[in-house]
């Protein structure tokens, strides 16, 4: 995300706009869970890829990439590496601290816990925790004309050397890799993280009071049989933003996702969250063998809906959360709904769909190191103006298309909503909210651990200009694929 320039007025006590940003600089979360590079970090980088200008500055203690020895901010060292970080204001004065996840691998097993076998290989033991970095305030400011001013009379700057690393607290334990935050009940003084726990295997809640010192007042477990959780992504599955909205909705703060298809403030009905599984396809055996260009089998769910979707598609019967007969097979695309009523997020069972499962790992030499499928998922719309309310407060398309990086897969998905005029939960129980159709599998041969979703026309290549433009990497290739999406009509 782009790095926000504080506005220090001590006059009203405001320090920040997020208007003010530095649009040619990037917050950049380092490290990964393969040995040798989970040692990351957390890092502002202005003017990135131009040898002479580039400019960058550590926010936390680490030995980065490049050997450069940084100090400790906090007091466990740097040995963490950081999957996702946003900035966000806990302190509730303004200022735009960062609010992240981060990770460690111990050297040794601790004790004997019992940690979970993957198929294939054994998951290595981690640690994870939820952490605030708080940005520096000015030392003092000009009694004439307010500018903020360091302990040296210079102009104050967050990210000088002096102000660095910023000072570091565990709001929580568990926090891993990905996490989303909501406003789950608009009345009180908290906001919520809901976070995915790779290594704990579960999905987690946790209700932040920001404040002088922002503290984690509520915690619950939302879920502990979904596997390796990877994703958590909020979603508005119901259309909601084409209804008259209640006071006590849910709302966003940080919808979890690289692709903004949800704003601050909007209302959202389902979480999106990925359980990360080692489960190889058939024709693959294990991680030694060759990679097989045979298709793998992805089942989503009421394929029947879509007549026409691939031979590999297969219906099943809706997954209960307790039903121990659950057809989970593989990596998986779960669909969480926010139960209503007062406080029911806190107490009520949050009901689990299954929008995809059977997602295989293709083993081949280069992944042969923890991996996993399928990775991020990507709430989106066709067209710019999809994802917008226009002047009667309606959308163009009332559902969003999911998008769905593989990982080792080895493909890229878009799922589309099947058309239902009356979504919800059915008289049975059903959510009739996740019924998805697989609409396009992009074979790539080679690791897909993200997507990139974009609206600007690409060069001068023939195109329909506004409609979604899929930027899909294709890691052992050194390659980056672009599709475009069209109206499926000659212009």
């Amino acid at each position: 995300s782009s790095v926000p320039k504080q506005m220090y007025l001590p006059s009203n006590g405001t320090y920040a706009r997020k208007e003010d940003a530095l649009e040619d600089a990037l917050l950049v979360t380092d490290g990964f869970l393969v040995p040798g590079k989970d040692k990351g970090g957390l890092y502002v980088v202005r003017n990135p890829g131009n040898d002479l200008s580039e400019w960058r500055v550590c926010l936390t203690s680490v030995t980065n990439l490049k050997g450069d020895t940084m100090r400790t901010a906090g007091s466990e060292g740097g040995d963490w590496f950081y999957h996702r970080a946003v900035w966000m204001d806990l302190t509730g004065d303004g200022r735009l601290s960062v609010m992240a996840a981060r990770a460690k691998l111990p050297l040794l097993p601790e004790g004997d816990k019992g940690v979970p076998q993957q198929e294939g290989g054994g998951k290595t033991p981690g640690k994870g925790q939820l952490v605030w970095l708080e940005r520096p305030k000015p030392h003092s400011f000009d009694p004439e004309t307010g500018t903020p001013l360091d302990v040296d009379g210079t102009v104050f700057d967050p990210f000088n050397a002096r102000n660095t690393p910023w000072k570091l607290r565990v709001l929580a334990d568990g926090p891993d890799v990905m996490f989303s935050v909501a406003d789950l009940d608009p009345a009180d003084d908290t906001i919520e993280v809901i976070a995915s726990q790779f290594f704990g295997e579960k999905l987690s809640l946790h209700s932040l009071q920001r404040g002088p010192e922002p503290k984690i007042v509520f915690s619950r477990t939302i879920d502990d049989q979904c596997g390796a959780a990877f994703s958590s992504v909020l979603a508005d599955l119901d259309g909601l933003t084409t209804m008259e909205r209640s006071r006590d909705q849910p709302m966003v703060v940080d919808g979890g996702s690289t692709h903004i298809s949800l704003n601050e403030g909007d209302a959202f009905s389902h979480l999106l969250v990925t359980s990360h599984e080692c489960s190889y396809a058939e024709s693959s055996g294990d991680a030694k063998t060759s990679k097989s260009s045979q298709r793998q089998e992805v089942r989503i769910k009421n394929s029947k809906d879509n007549p026409d979707a691939m031979k590999e598609v297969y219906d099943y019967e809706e997954c209960k959360l307790e039903d121990p007969d659950c057809k989970i097979d593989g990596g998986s695309l779960f669909a969480y709904r926010i139960p209503t009523g007062k406080d029911a997020w806190r107490t009520e069972p949050w009901p689990r769909s299954i929008i995809a499962t059977g997602f295989k790992v293709q083993g081949q030499l280069s992944n042969m190191i923890n991996p996993g499928a399928p990775g991020f998922c990507y709430p989106f719309f066709p067209t710019r103006e999809g994802g917008l309310r226009g002047t009667n407060g309606d959308k163009k398309w009332r559902r969003p298309l999911i998008c769905l990086s593989g990982d080792c897969a080895e493909s890229a998905y878009i799922l589309r909503p099947t058309e239902h005029s009356d979504n919800g939960m059915s008289e049975e129980g059903v959510d009739k909210s996740t019924k998805y159709a697989l609409m396009c599998e992009i074979q790539c041969k080679s690791t897909v651990g993200s997507l990139a979703i974009g609206y600007d026309d690409l060069y001068s290549a023939e195109q329909q200009s506004g409609y979604a433009k899929i930027y899909v990497p294709c890691y052992e290739q050194d390659k980056v694929l672009v599709f475009a999406m069209g109206s499926g009509e000659d212009e």
